[in-house]
């Protein structure tokens, strides 16, 4: 790339600042050294200056910013006055350059990087071929509408796209979203750059911003969209930019409050929604808004808790709630003109009570007193539409010359005028705005989509599609996405042939979806009659080994009783072959052993036991192992029993 790069001179201005900076204002004297070594003249004017800082970085201070620069860079060494001009010190200014040569090549090799992934990623998306300098137009133009406040500022000369892409907002956008998920690498390069584009926007607010660090007299009054985002309603990315946003303005000491009409606008907005949920009325919403309602589970209920607690929510950020509001007739503006004045900003059917009495309000506080600098007291209303901004100024230049704080600013006009302050602390805040300003644009329902529900529901009256495809298609999530990456070739000019493709892609997808859903069932099915047939046989093992251990227990039991018959027949048959032995063999025993006992009570008794197991088994199959088997049967049934609870 030259130095006459846009993305280049941007990318400068974010890499150059120096590193022994004492405020703000000394992270440019870079550039002013930059600047005065590049002079044909020894003598240096603020004229001379501006018109070399816009040949080497693109942009176009105003005198007064040039002149406070030029003051500070007497301060420090790069300029002597000598006979009431001034001129440079070379020895200080090549100090103060900071590397410009090396720092150049390396940005210019990093944005060569940039480029190269830009025009691989529109070829595999879109199918455009681009060249580095339609790149660069595209980059630019994005981060000037997302990010910079002074574009009329900028001198950078911007190709026509329009004949090659026509929604260039969507392609850079897209582009811009995905090397925020992918290329962390590439979002670096991207970042100097939209740094850079907020260093220029300072450079041409200098003269309106002091040197103080705290803005106790600045008061903002905020807009329904940032408060609607800082609730979370307009997706996580918005919400962090903005939190963000917030916290830097705390930092500085910014007073932060909105009006009671503006919390009444934010609590008809979610009642509306809670009304459309409770009556199904889906068509009323964006089509990303219930998306991410529902993303978030809300209904009417969780609809209402955040209602109520609405205030609460802002005043834990900090932000106070003005209710009442007292005008003083003297500095009160014509309202009906100021509602004509910015209703070409909004569509016929937006009720503009709210913008125009806010913006009244902000009107009669300043009390018609010209505010040149952020350092006298002032009250501004703070909205992210750039189009209100214009609009409302404009009406309001008679009494408010552009020279002046403006009564009505965006966030790119509070960020580009404070987060130098602490631009270590909120390093990511230009970045966040912008990727946050991205993902929106990905996410609007813009003419585009407009344009095609209106050529989808004609084919449906028509009958070239039904309402079955209509309903189907109209709520699919992918709809609006799919839209926008059509709507780069063919712009607003939709073809019924684009509305069949997308109808096919968003069945296609179903089907597919489906058919993975059926997939993944099966598998989970699958999966779970595995793991029941692997706890059957588990549990069968388990009662296999139970059963062989209570036969064990079974057979020890029954084996008692069968070895107690067994001693006693043994014994009686001992005792019957003791009794029919000869008396004289017992002559030698102890006499207690008495003949009459030996021949009636014992003899009896076998003769009895024997008999009985004699007739038991003749008649009923009786017998050691039939005792046997019948206490082990029983012992088992028994135990099994009292373990499964019975009795």
């Amino acid at each position: 790339m030259e130095m006459n790069s846009p993305l280049v001179q941007l990318a400068l201005l974010e890499s150059l600042k120096a590193n022994n900076i004492k405020d703000e204002i000394d992270l440019f004297l870079p550039f002013i050294a930059v600047t005065l070594s590049e002079l044909d003249s020894l003598e240096v004017t603020a004229e001379i200056l501006q018109k070399k800082l816009t040949d080497s970085f693109g942009f176009i201070p105003p005198i007064a910013a040039i002149q406070v620069f030029m003051t500070r860079a007497r301060k420090r060494g790069l300029l002597n006055k000598e006979n009431h001009v001034f001129i440079p010190n070379m020895e200080q200014v090549d100090i103060w350059k900071n590397g410009f040569h090396e720092k150049k090549d390396d940005i210019s090799s990093s944005l060569q990087l940039l480029r190269r992934d830009f025009k691989e990623y529109a070829l595999h998306k879109f199918d455009k071929q681009l060249d580095d300098s339609e790149c660069e137009t595209l980059i630019i133009k994005f981060i000037e509408k997302n990010v910079s406040s002074v574009t009329d500022s900028l001198v950078f000369e911007k190709a026509e796209l329009k004949d090659k892409i026509k929604n260039t907002d969507h392609l850079t956008a897209s582009f811009i979203s995905y090397i925020h998920k992918n290329k962390t690498s590439t979002l670096d390069h991207f970042s100097r750059c939209v740094k850079g584009m907020l260093l220029a926007n300072y450079l041409c607010y200098a003269d309106k911003v002091g040197q103080k660090k705290l803005y106790s007299s600045l008061t903002v009054y905020l807009d329904t969209p940032i408060i609607i985002g800082l609730l979370g309603f307009n997706g996580k990315q918005k919400q962090k930019s903005l939190k963000e946003f917030i916290a830097l303005l705390k930092k500085i000491s910014v007073n932060i409050h909105i009006f009671d009409k503006t919390l009444d606008e934010a609590e008809r907005i979610l009642g509306a929604w809670k009304l459309d949920f409770q009556k199904k009325n889906y068509i009323n919403f964006k089509t990303k808004t219930l998306e991410l309602l529902r993303q978030n589970n809300y209904d009417e209920d969780s609809l209402d808790t955040e209602i109520k607690l609405m205030k609460s929510s802002f005043e834990k950020l900090g932000i106070t709630v003005k209710v009442g509001f007292k005008s003083k007739k003297q500095f009160q503006c014509d309202e009906i003109a100021l509602t004509e004045a910015i209703s070409p900003n909004f569509r016929s059917s937006k009720n503009l009570d709210h913008d125009t009495i806010c913006i009244a309000r902000i009107y009669n506080l300043r009390e018609d007193k010209p505010i040149e600098n952020l350092n006298q007291k002032v009250t501004v209303f703070v909205t992210p539409n750039t189009g209100l901004v214009r609009h409302a100024n404009n009406f309001f230049e008679p009494q408010i010359p552009k020279q002046s704080i403006p009564l009505v600013v965006s966030e790119q006009w509070m960020t580009a005028m404070f987060w130098l302050k602490n631009p270590d602390v909120f390093s990511s805040l230009p970045m966040d705005q912008l990727i946050a300003s991205a993902y929106g644009l990905l996410y609007t329902d813009d003419r585009f989509w407009k344009s095609f529900i209106r050529k989808l529901e004609h084919l449906e009256k028509r009958r070239e599609i039904t309402e079955e495809d209509l309903t189907y298609v109209r709520w699919d999530s992918d709809l609006l996405n799919m839209v926008h990456d059509i709507s780069v070739d063919v712009g607003e000019d939709f073809s019924d042939e684009d509305v069949f493709g997308v109808i096919e892609r968003i069945k296609s997808k179903h089907i597919a979806e489906q058919e993975e859903t059926i997939a993944q069932i099966t598998n989970e099915t699958s999966e779970k009659i595995s793991q029941l047939e692997s706890k059957v046989r588990d549990s069968e093992s388990t009662t296999k080994n139970l059963e062989n251990r209570f036969e064990l227990f079974s057979k020890i039991i029954s084996v008692i009783p069968a070895l107690l018959v067994s001693v006693t027949i043994l014994g009686c048959i001992f005792w019957t072959t003791y009794l029919a032995l000869p008396n004289e063999l017992f002559k030698t025993l102890p006499t207690f052993i008495a003949t009459d006992y030996q021949k009636h009570s014992l003899t009896g008794l076998a003769a009895i036991i024997t008999l009985l197991f004699s007739v038991a088994g003749s008649f009923c199959g009786l017998n050691i192992v039939t005792l046997y088997k019948f206490v082990k049967e029983k012992s088992y049934i028994k135990i099994l029993s009292i373990l499964r609870g019975g009795k």
